[in-house]
């Protein structure tokens, strides 16, 4: 009896576990379509990427983000103004990519060329080389005062300042020849000072302390006369009408 109970306990499981199974294969699950990500919700999460600490994938996001166009590059561009003025030099150089680079002051403008200028792509390097010259142009004044300041920056904005033909930029040139921190500063204030007083009056890129002084000294008597034949161009007076040489 006890056998004939237990087998029959046994098959009632075995006929529910049968069971089981073909409601299992009858029963058609629906499952709904993953939600499409809205676009202003991934350029906000790409703005996110781009603003984080990961090199790698901020690069890939400010990809993304330069790649945009038509709405979606206007959907970026309105949420952007959401960010109460950020100022994180990638964005801006997203935005610059963009053409849509905020008013900034030249102080700003120069530190964001600045950056742009050692990015490790060539084309954003001579993009922003370009335009450091045309600032210098511009705005002479600020350029020879970050010059002044010395630092990392100081090889670059000098060449800059000599490409732009900016005379007056001179003595913070001569400085920096004499008190360069390098040797590659040194030898860089020398081929701006060359471009710009001559490659005659160009100064040694090295030498002993007393060379670099004379050579300086050369150049600083040089530009004080250039100055004084101006003032004295500038103070005769043209000649009137019908004047002219007998």
């Amino acid at each position: 009896m006890r056998r004939r109970n237990a087998s029959a306990a046994l098959l009632t499981l075995l006929l529910g576990l049968g069971a089981c199974g073909s409601t299992v294969e009858d029963v058609r699950v629906d499952v709904p379509p993953v939600p499409r990500i809205p676009e202003r919700v991934q350029i906000a999460q790409d703005v996110g990427q781009l603003l984080a600490p990961d090199p790698e994938r901020s690069k890939a996001a400010g990809r993304r983000l330069m790649a945009l166009d038509g709405e979606d590059r206007q959907r970026f561009l309105d949420y952007v103004a959401t960010l109460e003025g950020e100022r994180d030099l990638r964005l801006l150089n997203v935005l610059d990519e963009q053409h849509a680079l905020p008013e900034m002051s030249v102080g700003d403008q120069l530190d964001f060329l600045l950056w742009k200028s050692a990015h490790p792509e060539r084309f954003y390097v001579m993009k922003a080389q370009s335009r450091l010259i045309d600032l210098a142009r511009k705005q002479p004044d600020a350029i020879i005062g970050r010059l002044g300041e010395g630092g990392r920056n100081a090889e670059l904005l000098g060449v800059v300042l000599a490409l732009a033909g900016t005379q007056q930029a001179m003595p913070a040139l001569i400085e920096r020849y004499e008190l360069a921190e390098s040797q590659r500063e040194r030898a860089a204030a020398a081929e701006a000072l060359g471009i710009l007083a001559g490659e005659e009056r160009r100064p040694r890129p090295s030498g002993t302390r007393e060379e670099i002084a004379r050579d300086a000294a050369a150049l600083e008597a040089w530009y004080a006369e250039q100055l004084e034949l101006a003032a004295e161009r500038s103070a005769v007076p043209p000649p009137t009408e019908g004047e002219g040489v007998r």
